[in-house]
Order: structure tokens, then C-alpha cells, then sequence
């Protein structure tokens, strides 16, 4: 379920707490860290679990309407087509979500009102209608109105969200992360799939298989670069010359001394994808001019690393070079020139 560029993302976020909150053990905030990221297999669940009930509110309002003392003819005789979607059937057969949703006691009763007027807008698509007016369907079809229904409706819903992540307050960040995941497993779902079709999870449920497994992986690189931090300091200061170190973002420091556990103590990860993935990090958590600056020591420390013969990768990616306009390349030239 979560790709590694995610799982680094939660790891510097569990770092800037451990240092900028104070007080927890590095055991006590790695435990918290692995279980915000696995609670969002809950949120998956959830999530699924509100597909199911929009066809159980559908079903309530047909049998309702049929109840009336004078139904339509319309009413009377209902269009069964939505209620006895064929992917829906598949979804609420699948064995780990019914086991799942037993286990978390999902409930929506104080939501329901939300997924009635989520309902009521689907029911007004163009895409509904046209999905109730065809002559016959197969299981594409099916899937590709529940897919709509997920994507237009649920994924946007503001008033879902909010109650949604009343449930689980560390949910709030990542749950367009969650939805995407969830869209993209129901997309590739197939006819032929059994009931025992595994859901996305957190981490590996297979960890023997894995020569480094995602849990793992944050934690190496978590531990890592709290233990080593005092010895990175040494290349960071070695590699920032002109640089005021007191003034250097800390956020951008820990980013840093994250890329050099990767370096060091991952050596299946080549380095142009940990490269890659830091100064993404650096976007999106810092500044245009931190993006520069992250790309600039880490080139000098991963050629220091190498002098000090600290650095084993099992691919050769000695090709290392900074990609991007020339706006970017003339900008980077200015900043690698406070490094020298």
C-alpha cells in the first residue's frame, strides 16, 4: 500500500517530533510512528466500507419508496441495477474486509445523513443515469461506476472527510494519500479474483520474502540517523563551508542527515534515487532555496562518503548529476558557490 517515498515522508516527520517535542524515547517514537502508519489500513477499511453502505442507504430508500401508500409506477417497480452491482458483490464478499470491518465495529450512524446527500448527487449524475439506462451491463461497467462514485463523490466529499478523520485524528494528513491508494486497487481489481484478494496494507505481510522489508526500512533509517547524528554533523559542516550553521533550516539538516543513512545504510537503493527522493523531500517541506542547498552538500558528502569508503551500493550509479533548467542549474551554481 504505502510506496518508500511515502514512508519517508512520515519518517522525517517523527524525526522533527523526537527532536523538536522532547521527552519520548527513540523506542516510544518509533512505536508511534509505525502505528500512525499502520492505523491507515483502518482509514482503508473505512473507506471501503463507505462504498458498501451508500448501496445499503440505496436499497433502504427502494424498499421505502416501494412502502408508500401510493408508489409510482417507478417506485413500485424499481431499477435493482445499482443494488445488485456485480463489483459490489465481489467487494462485500471479500473475506479480509468483512473480517476487517467486524474487527474496527464500523458504524455510520452518525454519518448517515452525510452519505444520504453523497447518494442523492450521485443519483443525479449524468454518469448514474446513463449507467441505469444502458440495456445490459457486464462487470466493467460495474466497476466503472463504482470507480466514479468513489472518485466524484467520496474521495471529495468535505463532510465525509471531517467525520472520517474525527475517527482517527492522524488520518488528517494522509488521507488523499489513502484514497488514491484505495482508487487505484478498485481500477485494478478483476472479474476473476477471489474472495481471499488481499488488500492493500501498510507494510509487507509477507517479511521473509523481503530482502528489507518496509517496516524495516523506517526503522533503519529512523534509528540510524538519530544514532549517527553527531557524525554527520561533521560532513555537514565539512560540506557547508560559508554557511552560517546556526541559520541553516533544521528541517533541511535532518533531511540531509536522513539521505546520508540511506546512502550508507541502504545498499540496494541506488544513490540517484535517494538523491532524487531528498531533494523532493526538500520541496515539499522547505523552500525553493532549501531545495538548491539540500542538492548541493548532499553532492559533496556522497563524494566525501566515497573518499571515506563509506558508501556500498549494489548497483553502480556513479553517473550522479543535477537535472533541471538552466534558471535552476544557474541558480544551484550561485548557491554552490557560498559551499566552496
Amino acid at each position: 500500500m504505502v510506496n518508500r517515498h511515502f514512508l519517508r515522508q512520515k519518517v522525517l516527520q517523527s524525526l522533527y517530533a523526537y527532536y523538536i517535542g522532547g521527552g519520548q524515547s527513540i523506542e516510544q517514537q518509533e512505536k508511534f510512528m509505525h502505528s500512525n502508519i499502520t492505523k491507515l489500513y483502518e482509514l482503508e477499511i473505512n473507506l471501503f466500507a463507505v462504498i458498501l453502505e451508500i448501496r445499503k442507504l440505496e436499497e433502504a430508500r427502494i424498499e421505502e419508496a416501494k412502502n408508500k401508500f401510493y408508489p409510482t409506477q417507478e417506485e413500485a417497480n424499481p431499477n435493482l441495477r445499482f443494488v445488485n452491482n456485480s463489483f459490489l458483490n465481489a467487494l462485500d464478499e471479500n473475506e479480509e474486509l468483512q473480517k476487517s470491518k467486524e474487527k474496527l465495529h464500523i458504524n455510520f450512524s452518525l454519518t448517515s445523513e452525510v452519505l444520504k446527500s453523497l447518494l442523492q448527487r450521485f443519483r443525479q449524475s449524468d454518469s448514474y443515469t446513463d449507467y441505469m439506462k444502458k440495456d445490459d451491463v457486464n462487470f466493467e461497467d460495474d466497476k466503472r461506476i463504482i470507480v466514479q462514485l468513489f472518485k466524484n463523490y467520496i474521495m471529495r466529499n468535505e463532510n465525509l472527510y471531517e467525520s472520517l478523520c474525527e475517527k482517527g485524528f492522524t488520518w488528517e494528513c494522509d488521507y488523499d494519500y489513502v484514497c488514491q491508494v484505495v482508487l487505484q486497487f478498485l481500477k485494478l481489481w478483476q472479474q476473476d479474483d477471489a474472495p481471499q484478494k488481499t488488500l492493500p496494507y501498510p507494510f509487507d505481510k509477507s517479511e521473509e520474502e523481503a530482502t528489507e522489508n518496509d517496516r524495516d526500512f523506517t526503522r533503519n533509517l529512523f534509528r540510524n540517523t538519530i544514532n549517527h547524528s553527531d557524525e554527520y554533523e561533521g560532513y555537514i559542516t565539512k560540506c557547508s563551508k560559508n554557511w552560517d550553521r546556526d541559520r541553516l533550516a533544521f528541517i533541511d539538516v535532518l533531511i540531509i542527515k536522513m539521505a546520508m543513512s540511506e546512502f550508507i545504510y541502504c545498499p540496494s537503493i541506488p544513490l540517484r534515487v535517494s538523491l532524487n527522493e531528498y531533494i523532493e523531500l526538500s520541496k515539499e517541506f522547505s523552500t525553493e532555496k532549501s531545495r538548491l542547498f539540500v542538492n548541493g552538500v548532499l553532492d559533496r558528502i556522497i563524494t566525501e562518503l566515497r573518499i571515506d569508503n563509506k558508501i556500498h551500493k549494489t548497483e553502480d550509479d556513479d553517473a550522479l548529476c543535477f537535472e533541471s533548467t538552466d534558471n535552476d542549474k544557474e541558480a544551484y551554481s550561485h548557491y554552490h558557490s557560498h559551499l566552496e
